[in-house]
């Protein structure tokens, strides 16, 4: 699965026939401007978290390229949603699924702490013997 949060696409929601407002938590769009809509190759754009009134919704768009696995769309729609509520390090929903941020938050620790992936070294970096880290 892909995730793209830099987009321009921006959703909206009718209340009321008249009133425009941004949609609420748990929107998914999987039909109309979506590029592919199959069981195997679909996309998706799904807002997760509550959204201020005074600012537009900025839905996060969802490529699955090769659906291997026996779950339906519907399904993998459901489980990216309930994933956004599973990040420890907030309360409430986030914008993406708590394990794409997990894996941001692991490349950009790698990357401050000079681990490297082309040394073949298993050695503990020296600045990190006697700190505390956390993810």
């Amino acid at each position: 699965m892909f995730i793209n949060k830099r987009i321009t696409t921006r959703l909206f929601e009718k209340n009321n026939g008249h009133q425009v407002i941004n949609p609420g938590p748990g929107t998914i769009v999987d039909r109309q401007i979506v590029e592919n809509d199959s069981e195997k190759l679909f996309d998706f754009f799904m807002i997760a978290n509550e959204n201020p009134s005074t600012a537009t919704a900025l839905p996060v768009h969802y490529e699955v390229a090769m659906n291997t696995t026996e779950l339906s769309k519907r399904e993998i729609e459901l489980l990216t949603y309930h994933q956004c509520y599973n990040y420890f390090g907030f309360g409430g929903p986030i914008k993406v699924p708590a394990t794409a941020f997990y894996a941001h938050k692991v490349a950009y620790y790698a990357y401050d702490n000079g681990f490297n992936a082309k040394t073949e070294t298993t050695e503990v970096n020296p600045a990190l013997l006697n700190q505390l880290h956390f993810l």
